[in-house]
């Protein structure tokens, strides 16, 4: 008979970022984004979460050797992994571009800085030195990882429920002790519910990253962020 783990996580997310600038934007996606108010780089990052794509946002603030540096890295890179993802450069001082600075709140990071973004919109990564394409390729998560760290940058709860499930039809069931806590009044609205099939392998990653084995399966791990 199995039995069912309760694992306490604490997980601590933290959101930074800065950049370069000329960034490529299609020119009619930039006027339809400026006939709705939207700035040319958060259509871009519109257009990449459409596509299913990840984002690397890359913010500066003037040029200067380290910028060209970063750049000169960033640009090659980037080409590699150019069918996963898109990049998108913000020169912080740009006015055009204040709110999507002030939305990651990087107008007082160290320039240059890249911060990633998956296609749900959470932040994944973020590189502030030097970096080649096996760097950047680790700001690739899997899809549940993804709503995790989506849920806690949202200040959410989450419950992470692994689970065997040998056949896609398999029913898979939320444990009673979790459905109990969604279920509450207080807590319900700030609570995300991840369910893992453990024999995934988009989730190798995910497992290995909270140290477990499938072989624990059914388990139950709960994340919260830290308070700052």
């Amino acid at each position: 008979m199995k039995h069912s783990y309760l694992t306490i996580a604490i997980l601590m997310v933290t959101t930074v970022a800065a950049a370069q600038d000329r960034a490529a934007t299609a020119p009619a996606a930039t006027a339809r984004s400026a006939a709705v108010n939207v700035s040319p780089a958060q259509a871009a990052i519109d257009r990449a979460a459409a596509a299913n794509k990840y984002v690397f946002l890359f913010f500066w603030k003037e040029k200067s050797p380290p910028t060209d540096k970063a750049w000169a890295a960033f640009q090659p890179a980037m080409a590699k992994v150019a069918d996963m993802a898109q990049a998108v450069a913000i020169q912080v001082t740009n006015p055009a571009e204040k709110k999507l600075v002030d939305k990651y709140g990087v107008s007082r990071a160290p320039m240059p800085i890249v911060l990633v973004v998956a296609p749900c919109g959470a932040i994944t990564k973020a590189f502030t030195k030097t970096f080649d394409e096996k760097q950047l390729r680790t700001a690739f998560v899997s899809p549940c990882m993804q709503r995790c760290l989506k849920a806690l940058q949202s200040r959410k709860l989450v419950f992470v429920c692994l689970v065997d499930q040998a056949k896609p039809q398999d029913r898979v069931t939320v444990p009673k002790g979790v459905e109990d806590f969604k279920a509450d009044k207080k807590y319900g609205a700030a609570t995300e519910v991840v369910m893992v099939n453990v024999r995934d392998a988009k989730e190798a990653t995910l497992l290995k990253e909270f140290d477990v084995s499938p072989r624990y399966a059914p388990m139950t791990i709960f994340l919260a962020r830290r308070a700052p």
